[in-house]
């Protein structure tokens, strides 16, 4: 009788005990489950909102792509003639830039001249991404990295891009300043579309639409 007797308070204490610790194991668990929820949901609106930017940017980079087309038609123009002097009908197509929604449009691109038309891609969503930690979250790495290449080689097409911007600009102050001598110029810009630079141009941001396109196509797959 004494040893049940004395039993019943460590009994008592260790229900007690076992509730508490139940209720502390709820509380954390479902705590848990509701951060994690969160996390999920967290990260599914970081991935949509670097799908949208993706897509602008797909849509910038393809129309630039498109933009560029005459220069390339000037460059083969000028390959076709041996680089001598051109028609003169000819020449003053090339030389207006045209802009329009309907990119097949006869005419339409930069002229030969354009020395600067900045690329109006986005990071900022990627930006969020990266200091938000949600990159951490991401089970998918290989999905983690396709994302990280497309938006480093979209930064190297846009600088490259640029650059050869700079080597244009170079030749037109050239000509610039013969003109302003009064010395003609018989084959406008003929340094410069005699490279392969016209058609990197284009190229650079064709492949770029062409990784956001791809890589849009995987974010929708993990969405």
């Amino acid at each position: 009788m004494k040893t049940k007797i004395s039993m019943k308070p460590i009994v008592k204490w260790l229900r007690e005990l076992s509730v508490v610790v139940t209720g502390i194991a709820l509380t954390f668990g479902i705590g848990f489950l509701v951060n994690t929820k969160n996390n999920k949901e967290d990260l599914k609106q970081y991935l949509n909102a670097l799908k949208m930017e993706m897509e602008q940017n797909a849509e910038e980079f393809d129309y630039q792509a498109q933009m560029f087309n005459k220069s390339v038609r000037y460059a083969d123009y000028l390959k076709s003639i041996n680089y001598t002097s051109p028609d003169k009908d000819s020449l003053a197509y090339y030389a207006v830039s045209a802009f329009s929604d309907n990119l097949d449009a006869d005419g339409v691109g930069f002229g030969y001249m354009l020395i600067s038309h900045p690329i109006s891609s986005m990071t900022n969503a990627f930006e969020m991404f990266k200091v938000s930690g949600a990159m951490r979250q991401m089970k998918d790495k290989e999905l983690l990295m396709i994302i990280w290449r497309t938006y480093t080689e979209m930064e190297l097409a846009k600088s490259g891009v640029l650059d050869n911007y700079k080597v244009k600009e170079e030749e037109a102050i050239k000509e610039m300043q013969l003109k302003v001598d009064g010395i003609p110029i018989d084959v406008p810009m003929k340094r410069f579309y005699s490279t392969d630079l016209p058609q990197s141009m284009k190229r650079k941001c064709m492949n770029t639409a062409i990784m956001l396109k791809e890589t849009i196509s995987e974010l929708e797959k993990a969405l």
